[in-house]
């Protein structure tokens, strides 16, 4: 009897793989083509006389295949036509024969075929780089999501695993990795060796791995014991001259696979661990079983010459990688609408693990400004999607690899942990990887684990959250003594309609009568609802103080009464920690910007100058980090009236003004910021670039100190480079000297983190004469990598005096933007994602939503509608608050 068939795009369900031979060959760097032979082993599940197999981009030839029955002494079956259907990425093999299961319960299909190197970052791809002033190259695969196809003909399906053995024959100077260690290494002639590796357990097609190139190590090991009774060595590969900047990944690397190990109570169940540093890379990293590979610096960090931030960023994008081993690697999701149980799990367990490692960084706190916020944002929009998402094509699974799918994933997993208590939380994870190991989970499988081990209905609790759009907003009002509490559909354009509003969560109430971690209400009749209205009577705090959603620990936004804010929230500032402060800050923000209920921009900015009189915002890095974002994007926002701007500049500038000029005297004091604690040197890295965006003297002087001292020595603190390089870029005067060095930055990075640090810097441009220049840069990729083009659409955007210039360069250039940005469709979606969210006007939205009517928005659906919802966001909160908030900057001295 036949599988039922799915509602995707998937191949027919006649044959199952289990096992394929992989052997590429005839690999040519200079006219980037090579050959490959795949031999797949087949189980036959149903009659018939097609074999369907996933390409792309691959020539296949009737003539070079063959098929196979294992125990046969002759070929009995053959290949008659090779069809192709390119625009679905398959071909069928049809054969002369119809197979029938029952005679013929399995075949082997060899299949030679010819192939491309690519050169955008997916399949099997080559990145240039320079060494000294030699250009070289290195090869390395990208399956992820459906790319596996790009390489070798295959069931580019998750649910299908199969084992693997890989084989690569390329030169005798290269060293050649892949998911397992080499097995063997046989000599090809012609100065070319094959390297066969050993075979995989059953994994998914997008998790194969292979990489080839001039490349050294560092080597360290787990504490731990695994196969065969020994510790796991871990290697860490670079080209040549790089690995001395792996130590920090080296040191942390073995200690986040024993410590998963521990609390997955699955021990780690590959030979080695692999860790790649590419030259050219679309994403931060990617978790290939036994290979993780990454970008340059999410892996490697000097000491010396990398900003602090990147150590952050090198250790969290370890540990989410790692974390991948077990939750994606190990158990598989079965089709791509359940990309978050990957991605959400990795984000949340890699937090976890960061905090495990280095505790006195408090990241908890920044991960509440730069996941669940960012979550929130985004599925504030009418334009969101759910957390489980159909993909019919799996090809449309690049755009939801995105802050739904990621952080929050991340974000109703966090909430969930926290109410049923992290260790029970990971119990259930633990149960459902041993049940579900070396083969493929799903949403259901998981909360019915954690439901068993936790006895709670999980997946009831659960379902909303990620079955539909959207989140509530919870309406806190004292009614006499007893609280009132009622949600509804939260939008940021504060439109919503009946139809909106139907979903009713599950939504854990979390109580904050303090300071403390466990100083919460308990002495109530709920500490949850799932009902649209629910009335705590005699509630205990009444007259004192209380918040909802302590640390910010659940997905939703809260709407305080005036009455709550004033009486209950403002004079105890004190009781709130740094999470309560973001959270606070960012649902005030928010209803603000929605309109919705009594609290307005007005409420925001009294909110924010009382905490900043009564000097009780303190020093957390994340509080500034979530405030520095709001007050960003007022910016922003009430950009398009000049008296506005100035009052919103002069409004933060006194915001920022009591603590910059602290840090500023400790920085002057203390050039060498190497032993300052990791928090002081993030949130000196935010106030010192913010300051000199506000073109506070004192920071502007400073900046031009640093970078004279930078053009004389080579010098430059790498934790103020960024501001440094900003603050000079937005000089009325910059010269053009210094705008050529900071571009050969780019061209030329001095350190691990300068072109980055560069091509965000640049766009702060004051002097109109550098921006066409600057914008000619944006699609050139021989100066602005592909792979960083956001970073500098981005800065152009969020600057007010080249936005409207960017807009118009992208619609006179779009054909060449298109091009170079859609051979790689993730970054053609990060990019429109990015470009345009920062825009406010009426005029705006209407234009992109005419141009793209007429260009299309192919591979960027998700991404394009987001950014015109986000656009006409923005102009709603704009017209409707301009005329107060003018008022309230000139009744507060600040116009």
């Amino acid at each position: 009897m036949s599988s039922p068939k799915p509602y995707y795009d998937a191949l027919p369900s006649a044959f199952v793989p289990t096992h394929y031979d992989v052997a590429v060959y005839d690999i040519d760097t200079e006219a980037n083509t090579f050959s490959g032979t795949v031999k797949i082993v087949l189980d036959v599940k149903d009659a018939t006389d097609e074999l369907s197999l996933n390409y792309r981009s691959l020539v296949v030839k009737a003539e070079n295949v063959l098929i196979e029955v294992p125990g046969s002494q002759e070929t009995i079956i053959r290949a008659v036509s090779v069809t192709e259907f390119a625009k679905k990425d398959f071909f069928v093999i049809k054969l002369d024969t119809t197979i029938d299961p029952i005679k013929i319960p399995q075949i082997v299909a060899t299949i030679k075929y010819d192939a491309f190197i690519q050169t955008n970052m997916t399949g099997f791809y080559r990145s240039e780089y320079t060494e000294g002033d030699v250009k070289k190259v290195m090869l390395s695969t990208q399956f992820e999501a459906p790319d596996a196809r790009r390489t070798f003909p295959c069931f580019d399906e998750p649910a299908l695993k199969a084992t693997y053995s890989v084989s690569v024959t390329i030169t005798k100077q290269w060293t050649v990795l892949s998911n397992m260690p080499v097995a063997t290494v046989s000599d090809a002639g012609d100065g070319l060796a094959t390297h066969l590796f050993q075979k995989t357990p059953r994994i998914s097609s997008y998790l194969v791995a292979w990489a080839c190139g001039d490349f050294e190590y560092v080597e360290s090991f787990t504490q731990e014991k695994y196969l065969d009774d020994k510790p796991l060595p871990v290697r860490i590969y670079t080209t040549p001259g790089y690995s001395k900047n792996a130590q920090f990944a080296l040191e942390i690397a073995p200690k986040v696979i024993d410590y998963f190990s521990r609390v997955f109570e699955v021990k780690y169940p590959l030979p080695k661990m692999d860790l790649l540093t590419v030259h050219s890379f679309s994403h931060n990293a990617m978790e290939n079983w036994g290979l993780i590979t990454y970008r340059s610096n999410a892996l490697l960090f000097d000491e010396e010459t990398s900003d602090a931030s990147f150590k952050k960023q090198v250790c969290y994008v370890v540990c989410h990688e790692l974390a991948h081993m077990w939750f994606g690697d190990l158990v598989t999701m079965k089709w791509w609408d359940e990309l978050w149980l990957n991605e959400g799990f990795a984000t949340w367990v890699g937090y976890i693990a960061v905090d495990y490692l280095f505790p006195e960084w408090n990241i908890l706190n920044m991960v509440t400004h730069e996941s669940l916020q960012v979550s929130l944002t985004l599925d504030g929009l009418r334009s969101s999607h759910p957390i489980h998402v159909p993909v019919v094509d799996a090809v449309d699974v690049d755009q939801i690899f995105d802050a739904i799918s990621y952080h929050k994933g991340c974000s109703i997993i966090a909430m969930l942990s926290n109410y049923i208590g992290k260790e029970v939380f990971l119990k259930g994870v633990a149960k459902y990887l041993q049940e579900n190991q070396f083969g493929n989970g799903s949403t259901a499988n998981l909360w019915d684990a954690v439901g068993e081990v936790s006895g709670k209905p999980i997946s009831s609790m659960m379902n909303h959250w990620v079955t539909k759009i959207g989140f509530p907003l919870i309406n806190v009002e004292l009614n006499g003594k007893d609280l009132v509490l009622t949600q509804s559909r939260f939008l940021s354009t504060g439109d919503v309609k009946e139809e909106d509003d139907t979903t009713v969560w599950w939504v854990p109430l979390n109580i904050s009568c303090g300071l403390e971690d466990d100083a919460i209400v308990e002495d109530i009749a709920v500490d949850s609802f799932e009902s649209k209205r629910v009335v705590i009577g005699n509630f205990p705090t009444g007259d004192g103080f209380f918040k909802l959603n302590k640390n910010s620990t659940g997905f939703y936004r809260v709407n305080y009464s005036q009455e709550v804010i004033d009486k209950h929230i403002l004079p105890y500032m004190d009781k709130l920690s740094p999470r309560d402060k973001i959270g606070l800050f960012s649902d005030v923000a928010a209803v603000a910007i929605s309109g919705l209920g009594s609290t307005s921009t007005v409420t925001l900015l009294t909110l924010i100058k009382s905490i900043v009189d009564a000097d009780q915002l303190g020093d957390d890095y994340g509080v500034w980090l979530g405030l520095n974002e709001i007050l960003g994007k007022l910016r922003v926002v009430f950009s398009g009236d000049e008296e506005v701007c100035t009052g919103i500049d002069s409004f933060l500038r006194f915001v920022y003004r009591k603590l910059g000029a602290e840090l500023l005297q400790e920085v002057k004091s203390n050039h060498d910021l190497s032993e300052t604690d990791f928090r002081k040197v993030i949130l000196i890295t935010t106030v010192f670039s913010a300051s000199g965006g506000l073109g506070v003297p004192e920071f502007v002087e400073y900046a031009k100190e640093s970078f004279e001292t930078w053009k004389n020595t080579g010098k430059i603190h790498p934790n103020l480079t960024f501001f440094i390089f900003s603050t000079m870029a937005g000089l009325e005067d910059l010269q053009q000297e210094d705008f050529d060095r900071i571009v050969k930055e780019i061209t030329d990075p001095s350190s691990l983190d300068s072109r980055e640090q560069a091509v965000k810097s640049l766009p702060s441009i004051s002097n109109m004469k550098y921006v066409e220049p600057l914008l000619g840069m944006l699609k050139d990729t021989s100066i602005v990598p592909l792979m960083d083009s956001h970073y500098m659409a981005e800065a152009f955007t969020l600057n007010r005096k080249t936005r409207d210039r960017f807009w118009s360069y992208f619609k006179e250039n779009y054909g060449d933007i298109h091009a170079e940005l859609a051979t790689n469709v993730p970054i053609l979606e990060r990019f429109i994602r990015f470009a345009f969210v920062n825009y406010q006007s009426e005029e705006m939205y209407k234009d992109v939503e005419e141009f793209f009517a007429v260009k299309g928005i192919t591979g960027f659906e998700r991404s394009y509608r987001q950014a015109v919802d986000t656009i006409k966001t923005n102009n709603s909160w704009y017209k409707r608050d301009l005329g107060v908030v003018k008022q309230w900057l000139s009744q507060n001295g600040f116009v």
